[in-house]
Protein backbone atom coordinates (compact mmCIF):
# COMPACT_ATOMS: atom_id res chain seq x y z
CA UNK A 1 0.00 0.00 0.00
CA UNK A 2 1.29 3.51 -0.53
CA UNK A 3 0.14 7.06 0.41
CA UNK A 4 1.15 10.01 -1.72
CA UNK A 5 0.22 13.24 0.10
CA UNK A 6 1.87 16.99 -1.16
CA UNK A 7 4.38 19.17 0.73
CA UNK A 8 4.41 22.70 0.64
CA UNK A 9 8.29 24.17 -0.07
CA UNK A 10 9.88 27.36 0.67
CA UNK A 11 12.19 27.95 -2.75
CA UNK A 12 14.53 30.62 -4.15
CA UNK A 13 14.92 30.73 -7.63
CA UNK A 14 17.43 34.26 -9.25
CA UNK A 15 14.27 35.34 -11.70
CA UNK A 16 11.70 34.53 -9.69
CA UNK A 17 13.08 35.25 -6.19
CA UNK A 18 11.76 33.39 -3.33
CA UNK A 19 8.05 31.58 -3.83
CA UNK A 20 6.05 28.77 -2.47
CA UNK A 21 5.64 25.75 -4.48
CA UNK A 22 4.11 22.31 -3.61
CA UNK A 23 6.12 18.86 -4.31
CA UNK A 24 4.60 15.52 -4.48
CA UNK A 25 5.75 12.35 -2.18
CA UNK A 26 4.86 8.62 -2.30
CA UNK A 27 5.27 6.95 1.82
CA UNK A 28 4.83 3.35 2.43
CA UNK A 29 2.70 3.15 5.52
CA UNK A 30 4.85 3.38 8.98
CA UNK A 31 7.48 5.11 7.16
CA UNK A 32 9.86 8.07 7.95
CA UNK A 33 11.24 9.06 4.57
CA UNK A 34 9.42 8.62 1.14
CA UNK A 35 10.29 5.76 -1.24
CA UNK A 36 10.22 8.71 -3.73
CA UNK A 37 9.21 12.65 -3.58
CA UNK A 38 9.20 15.10 -6.71
CA UNK A 39 9.82 18.97 -5.78
CA UNK A 40 8.65 21.72 -7.16
CA UNK A 41 5.32 20.04 -9.11
CA UNK A 42 3.43 22.92 -8.94
CA UNK A 43 2.36 26.41 -7.02
CA UNK A 44 -1.29 25.62 -7.09
CA UNK A 45 -1.65 23.19 -3.93
CA UNK A 46 -5.14 22.25 -3.79
CA UNK A 47 -4.70 20.68 -7.24
CA UNK A 48 -1.25 18.81 -6.24
CA UNK A 49 -3.43 17.65 -3.09
CA UNK A 50 -6.11 16.43 -5.35
CA UNK A 51 -3.47 14.62 -7.48
CA UNK A 52 -1.97 13.03 -4.51
CA UNK A 53 -5.51 12.13 -3.33
CA UNK A 54 -6.08 10.29 -6.88
CA UNK A 55 -2.59 8.54 -6.89
CA UNK A 56 -3.61 7.29 -3.51
CA UNK A 57 -6.96 6.15 -4.30
CA UNK A 58 -5.59 4.40 -7.48
CA UNK A 59 -2.59 2.75 -5.75
CA UNK A 60 -0.81 4.40 -8.32
CA UNK A 61 3.06 2.44 -8.32
CA UNK A 62 6.08 4.76 -7.50
CA UNK A 63 7.61 3.78 -10.73
CA UNK A 64 4.69 5.99 -12.46
CA UNK A 65 4.90 8.85 -10.60
CA UNK A 66 7.27 10.50 -12.72
CA UNK A 67 4.96 10.13 -15.98
CA UNK A 68 2.09 11.02 -13.76
CA UNK A 69 3.79 14.61 -12.92
CA UNK A 70 4.99 15.34 -16.39
CA UNK A 71 1.43 14.29 -17.62
CA UNK A 72 0.02 16.58 -14.89
CA UNK A 73 2.33 19.79 -15.75
CA UNK A 74 2.36 19.65 -19.61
Amino acid sequence: MYFYRSKKQKLYDPELGQHVSFGIGVWKPFAAAPVLFIPDVSSDGKAVRRLALRCTLCQLDPLHLWDVVEDFIG
